[in-house]
């Protein structure tokens, strides 16, 4: 994964269930082999995740270095983590994450002025992963 050339996938795009583990894998691979580019491993919606799975970020990029495929990170996640085995942990896990939203005002103003910049127009975009998807120009609906 080389994030100087492209993006990571969506935070939307799930593995096991889970949002943004496969985004977070992307920017832990990319870490690894010193493609991050502009990203951030360890940014704070990768932090919402490793909290939820309960495991620190030295031990992600590590299970993402040895992990050959997507299938390999989501056995190892599983094997270290009773979240992401329960389906009802993982779905709230979901709609919080697909929740957040900037929380005092000085990044409400970031946020807004980042989105006005890429297109005025969508003020339905309210959350981080949102922001994310508008930002990296992927198809959203409303």
């Amino acid at each position: 994964m080389d994030l100087t050339r492209e993006f990571p996938r969506s935070p939307f795009d799930r593995l096991g269930g889970i949002d943004h583990l496969k985004r977070m894998s992307d920017k832990a691979r990319a870490k690894n082999n010193g493609t991050l580019g502009e990203y951030i491993y360890n940014c704070p919606l990768d932090v919402f995740c490793l909290d939820f799975l309960e495991i620190d970020h030295e031990t992600f990029a590590s299970i993402a270095g040895s992990a050959r495929t997507d299938d390999e990170i989501l056995a190892a996640v599983l094997d270290k983590s009773p979240n992401a085995r329960d389906p009802e942990k993982v779905h709230a896990f979901n709609m919080s994450y697909e929740a957040l939203s900037p929380d005092t005002p000085e990044k409400w103003k970031y946020f807004i002025a980042t989105r006005d910049a890429i297109d005025p127009s969508r003020t339905d975009i309210r959350t981080w992963p949102r922001l994310i998807d508008l930002e990296e120009k992927r198809t959203l609906t409303v």
